[in-house]
């Protein structure tokens, strides 16, 4: 053998062998392994509502606060206690405080145009150095603050960050569904949030009546349009999972920020110890995810302050079973008949949320991982890969799950994501490494 084919042939042997590395663990990896730890505070606050990232003391009797919003704010005022308005500009705003001592001062800090995002609150009170020199302790000043917005410095994403355009349904199909929210649904773009949902909810159930079963496998990768069709129709059936992809999809065409949200956790892809889908959706009134469950019929469940309640919420309580001041808004057909005090079938109601809470009960036990699955929408895939060949979106959503985008997970349990993600991400770039070695041994080799 020429010596000037060594090289080439050991860069297309670590090609090779890098290679079957890569399908080696893309064939044996759980059905769970596709995500990464996140935290409530990454899940639940997101950039639409603005966040403190930290304050400065710009004087003795000035704050300034670092802001991070979805959408850049020109001009803040700044009201004292509901009076004496100061004006501030930019994401860093800056305004006098009162420091008499030990007094509680409330700073309103509204965004000019006043609609442009919630208005930020924060209650002070001062501490002087002065007065703890008094008592005998060296100290600095303190200002004990309490905020109504986040505090912090962690990843977050605006609510359009986990909202599906859905482009790959094709503008025929989304043509068709925007036509049914309207004359079908009746749906305006005026309605509140929570008249949205109570319109939506018994439409997408009494279509869907009869329609539960053991999905086919084909519907793991199609698009949510057909797979409704497919439903109402007679030919397909669904789950949960395909529950919950309909009303996602549903959902954000009818103008509520919604996503999906897979409740499980599973051993060697064989051991179930939960599993359940749902969706959230954003309730811009309050500024809040809220739990829905089109399976179910539950359209939102409120605490006693009617405040929407979200998964990571109902999973604490559920440790506890403390429902007792929680209400189920939900629509009322065959599954729910039976409740006591239900006069009627086909309507919505207010009921006791421990009156029909069996799915968070038996689905929500500490063992579970709660998986938010960012746009596109699009299903896991599991053994079966023949949507690869029939659907791009499907393809480049998987594989861009896979490898860069794993959906953020929120459990009791520690979960290994990151170095999931760090030996995808590595095998990846050898891979890839190992291509440009082998184009660079083929040309030395032909020059020599």
């Amino acid at each position: 053998m020429k010596k000037s084919l060594w090289f080439p042939l050991l860069a297309v042997f670590l090609f090779v062998c890098i290679l079957i590395a890569n399908i080696y663990v893309f064939f044996t990896r759980e059905w769970e392994s596709s995500f990464a730890p996140s935290s409530y505070a990454t899940l639940y606050y997101p950039l639409d509502v603005p966040t403190i990232r930290s304050w400065k003391l710009v004087e003795r009797d000035r704050l300034q606060l670092n802001l991070a919003c979805a959408q850049p704010i020109a001009e803040w005022k700044i009201f004292t206690d509901g009076a004496n308005p100061q004006t501030s500009l930019g994401t860093l705003p800056a305004f006098h405080i009162d420091t008499t001592f030990s007094e509680l001062h409330v700073y309103r800090i509204v965004p000019v145009p006043e609609n442009a995002c919630p208005a930020i609150e924060i209650g002070i009170r001062f501490y002087s150095r002065e007065f703890y020199a008094s008592l005998g302790m060296k100290h600095v000043d303190v200002y004990i603050v309490r905020s109504n917005v986040p505090c912090g410095i962690f990843e977050q994403f605006s609510v359009a960050d986990w909202v599906d355009d859905y482009s790959y349904v094709g503008e025929e199909g989304l043509a068709a569904a925007r036509r049914i929210l309207k004359e079908e649904v009746g749906i305006t773009s005026g309605d509140p949030t929570f008249a949205k949902m109570e319109k939506l909810v018994p439409y997408l159930r009494k279509k869907l009546k009869g329609s539960g079963g053991v999905p086919k496998d084909d519907e793991r990768w199609i698009n949510p349009w057909v797979l409704y069709n497919e439903m109402i129709n007679g030919t397909g059936k669904g789950w949960c999972t395909q529950n919950a992809q309909v009303y996602v999809f549903w959902a954000n065409q009818a103008g509520i920020p919604t996503r999906f949200v897979f409740n499980a956790r599973t051993q060697d892809n064989t051991i179930v110890y939960t599993g359940h889908a749902f969706a959230e959706s954003f309730i811009r009134e309050q500024s809040r995810w809220a739990y829905v469950d089109l399976s179910q019929g539950q359209i939102y469940v409120t605490n006693k302050q009617g405040e929407v309640l979200n998964t990571a919420e109902l999973f604490q309580l559920n440790q506890h079973n403390a429902f007792d001041s929680t209400l189920a808004r939900i629509y009322v057909g065959e599954a729910w008949a039976g409740l006591p005090g239900v006069a009627r079938t086909d309507t919505v109601i207010s009921v006791p949320f421990a009156l029909c809470n069996s799915a968070v009960r038996t689905e929500f036990t500490a063992h579970s991982i709660f998986k938010y699955r960012r746009p596109p929408n699009v299903e896991d895939v599991r053994e079966i890969y023949t949507g690869f060949f029939r659907d791009r979106t499907f393809l480049v959503g998987n594989l861009e799950r896979y490898f860069f985008k794993p959906q953020l997970a929120y459990s009791f349990y520690p979960t290994e994501g990151g170095q999931t993600y760090l030996l995808r991400r590595v095998l990846l770039a050898g891979l890839l490494a190992s291509v440009l070695l082998c184009i660079g041994a083929l040309r030395r080799s032909k020059r020599q």
